[in-house]
């Protein structure tokens, strides 16, 4: 399968929209959500093995090579954090629907392990789970999302 721009830019569109909207979710501070951003580097840097492998790698190296680090929306912001998360992947859609089925499932796989990277990156304040409940209900609202 040939890797296209577009392919690449969605994804790491959609990837950074599953850490908004996990991060709008949040109740971290400052330093959590640092580590928040930290984490979604880190998973975006775990590129599987298998059909979907050089679009997640193409899409990884697009990442890295972005100027920006993180959200660009005020992370204290969660309406505008969770409205911008949406939309980045709701974007994406369309390109998830158009590759093989097999690379699309390896994709959400991986744009789900972000997300859950990102939640587990810190507990929330004066909390003691490292995935709250509102994080972890975040989640399921992604992994609902990329099915549509």
């Amino acid at each position: 399968m040939s890797v296209t721009t577009e392919q690449v830019d969605k994804l790491a569109d959609a990837a950074m929209g599953c850490t908004e909207y996990v991060m709008a979710h949040s109740l971290a501070g400052k330093w959590g959500m640092i580590k928040e951003v930290f984490a979604m580097r880190s998973a975006a840097g775990d590129v599987p093995h298998g059909p979907g492998h050089d679009l997640i790698s193409a899409t990884r190296q697009h990442l890295s090579d972005r100027s920006d680090s993180g959200p660009t929306i005020d992370a204290e912001d969660k309406d505008a954090l969770r409205a911008d998360g949406q939309r980045l992947v709701e974007s994406s859609l369309p390109v998830i629907a158009a590759l093989p089925a097999d690379v699309a499932e390896q994709v959400r796989a991986w744009l789900i392990g972000i997300a859950e990277k990102v939640a587990g990156a810190s507990k929330d304040k004066g909390g003691s789970e490292k995935v709250s409940d509102a994080e972890a209900a975040a989640i399921e609202d992604l992994r609902r999302l990329l099915r549509a």
